[in-house]
């Protein structure tokens, strides 16, 4: 909520009234995905005690396979509904189509794949999986397509209930599941019951129905086409990695990698998204005004950046502690993997607001293009560093990765709107330097404390609540200190302290 606080400078002049549905609309969607994800991560790590790491590695191929299939038809027209200027029931009808008809294309895709896959992998269990998870793909190919209206209009609240809708249907089945059987079979059911939960929700929240057309392809795919060939590039370098891993280091430890990157992802999916999405939509009704798209841009970024940054290396710093207080012993491992991947996806956000606004000005080409390069580098590297280091090269490649990544985004947008790359690194300095203090910081401390990691849970709490504690108060105070040495410039920082002194005379 913070971010979207200091984002909304972007808005002034004349622009109170889309500042006020950008801050409900954020509002709603912090709430949403809050409850959401801390529903997911409960859910987790729940299936975490119950089942092993084999049984999560066996669910991450077949997801993978998933991935695979809707990346090679991915035509994102929710998200042309939402940047078009104006619509039509027409457009709608499209939009409705063309998702039931990858829904199909997708499905027939997993169950033509299913015994290949069982087969590279000797596993026979695949071949019921992937046939089973090759309903999910139907079920998000038949939602309602009127329901982004309700986000052309920066009205977020319906798609926060559907958030939390989706996720606490999918924790019971998933619960019921693992308690009654013990099987991995928990987890595919789960996300079926997810997206029958979306589907029934998505026409019970906004009942109109859309019909079978497709008189407006041609408006839909010279948008949607660029953006989907991005989001097959994002797509493919995620299940080629899982798969990779699969077959290289076995099913345990790729049901490890996929626990300790779930972590991680729910970072990007709390921080970012429910900014992302108010964003994209605020930043595509004012297109045409690049002095307010720029100044909002870099706000939005600093103040982001302040808050992700130490969000996520704290969380990197406390790997060992989190892991060990809560999973078992059996998943040890994957405090290595969050070690990494936790601040890699602040590296990753960084330059994720870059993608959102070119996106947004409909230049999704240029996004199109980013993202294969950036694939195209991280996949080779990937599989050289696995092979020579294993699962610590899989988690350096990442690092690597996603610095270029950073690079070409930073560059993208000094295209697009004219804000300087070395103007972006400007805006985030201060937390770059903040963020390295904490690093030291914690490390130094961790390696002062006399007891030793693998003790039990409470004493695991003691010594992460203390590292965590001493990180944040090293990273406020280097970082108001530098604010204070620059002459306190406008920032995230004068903000903070005028609503601190707001609240404090009230």
């Amino acid at each position: 909520m913070l971010v979207a606080l200091f984002a909304t400078g972007m808005f002034h002049d004349g622009g109170s009234m889309l500042k006020k549905r950008v801050l409900q609309g954020t509002a709603w969607l912090l709430l949403g995905r809050f409850v959401s994800q801390a529903i997911g991560l409960v859910s987790t790590l729940v299936a975490a005690r119950l089942l092993l790491p084999e049984d999560f590695g066996l669910v991450a191929v077949a997801v993978s396979l998933f991935t695979i299939a809707g990346a090679v038809v991915e035509l994102p027209v929710g998200v042309a509904l939402v940047q078009l200027k104006t619509v039509t029931h027409r457009d709608f009808d499209t939009a409705w189509t063309l998702n039931v008809i990858r829904g199909v294309i997708v499905s027939v895709m997993m169950l033509a794949a299913a015994w290949p896959i069982a087969l590279l992998f000797g596993d026979q269990r695949l071949v019921a999986l992937v046939c089973a998870l090759a309903t999910y793909p139907l079920l998000l190919g038949f939602r309602n397509s009127w329901f982004e209206m309700y986000i052309r209009n920066m009205d977020f609240k319906w798609e926060a209930m559907v958030e939390v809708g989706t996720k606490v249907g999918s924790f019971a089945v998933m619960l019921g599941v693992a308690l009654t059987t013990g099987s991995y079979w928990a987890l595919p059911l789960s996300l079926i019951a997810s997206g029958v939960i979306a589907l029934i929700m998505s026409f019970a929240l906004c009942p109109r129905l859309p019909r079978i057309g497709l008189s407006e392809f041609r408006k839909f795919f010279g948008f949607s086409v660029w953006l989907g060939l991005g989001h097959m590039a994002d797509s493919l370098r995620d299940a080629i990695t899982n798969l990779f891993v699969g077959m290289l280091l076995g099913s345990s430890r790729l049901g490890i990698y996929s626990v300790g990157s779930q972590f991680a992802d729910r970072l990007e999916q709390f921080l970012y998204s429910p900014v992302e999405r108010t964003m994209f939509s605020a930043i595509s009704s004012i297109q045409d005004d690049r002095d307010r798209v720029r100044a909002g841009y870099l706000k939005s970024l600093q103040a982001s950046f302040a808050i992700v940054l130490p969000v996520c290396i704290g969380i990197g710093l406390l790997s060992q502690e989190i892991i060990a207080i809560t999973l078992s012993p059996e998943w040890r491992e994957a405090a290595l993997v969050l070690a990494f991947a936790a601040p890699t996806t602040a590296i990753y956000l960084l330059g994720a607001t870059s993608v959102s606004i070119n996106s947004a000005l409909g230049d999704t080409r240029s996004v199109f293009l980013l993202k294969l390069i950036s694939t195209c580098f991280y996949l080779p590297l990937m599989v050289a560093a696995a092979l020579m280091f294993g699962l610590v090269g899989v988690m350096w490649a990442g690092v690597v990765g996603a610095l270029l990544w950073c690079g070409l985004s930073f560059r993208l947008i000094s295209k697009a709107i004219g804000a300087s790359i070395l103007q972006q690194i400007s805006v985030v300095g201060r937390t770059l330097a903040a963020a390295l203090a904490m690093t030291v910081a914690v490390i130094w401390l961790r390696s002062n404390l006399t007891d030793a990691p693998g003790q039990d849970v409470l004493a695991e709490l003691l010594r992460g609540g203390s590292l965590a504690m001493f990180g944040a108060g090293v990273f406020c105070a280097t970082h108001l200190g530098l604010w204070i040495a620059a002459s306190r410039p406008a920032g995230i920082e004068h903000m903070l302290l005028a609503r601190f002194s707001k609240t404090r005379s009230a």
